[in-house]
């Protein structure tokens, strides 16, 4: 497998102090994903718990009004492996993205590669202008200091 992003797909990638372990729960069990993942102010509003579970959030949008999103649990390869759909929780919005998340354990570290892949590679384009690399990013950096915390 060639482990180079194509035109769809963004790959950003973070080494935690951490065993992977419990890298996979925060990114799968609600308690840990309310510390982090969720944005201050925002309320998950169903979970679905489970190996093909899935949940939603809302937060308020620039505007004030409210932003859903989902999540789709897809595959869940305990602790290496993980695949999720993210995407607005709207009529007729955009094709979810689909991330494949690895966490690749060596001596108590834990490499964290997210690899989100869109529908085209207009949509790409699209979210890298809209900011979804440093989103990314910034998600892994919220996971850190939830790690730390």
């Amino acid at each position: 497998m060639n482990d180079a992003p194509d035109d769809r797909e963004i790959v950003v990638s973070r080494r935690f102090d951490a065993p992977r372990e419990l890298i996979f729960a925060a990114f799968t069990e609600r308690e840990h994903i309310e510390q982090w993942w969720i944005p201050p102010g925002a309320t998950i509003e169903a979970w679905e718990g489970g190996a093909e579970g899935s949940w939603r959030y809302n937060m308020t949008g620039p505007d004030g009004r409210p932003m859903p999103f989902k999540i789709r649990y897809i595959e869940r390869d305990e602790p290496g492996r993980l695949v999720y759909e993210y995407g607005a929780d709207i009529p007729d919005g955009p094709s979810p993205v689909r991330t494949t998340v690895t966490f690749d354990e060596q001596g108590g570290k834990t490499d964290v590669t997210l690899r989100l892949r869109f529908a085209t590679a207009a949509e790409r384009e699209q979210a890298i202008k809209h900011g979804a690399r440093g989103g990314a990013k910034q998600a892994l950096n919220g996971l850190a200091a939830y790690l730390e915390g």
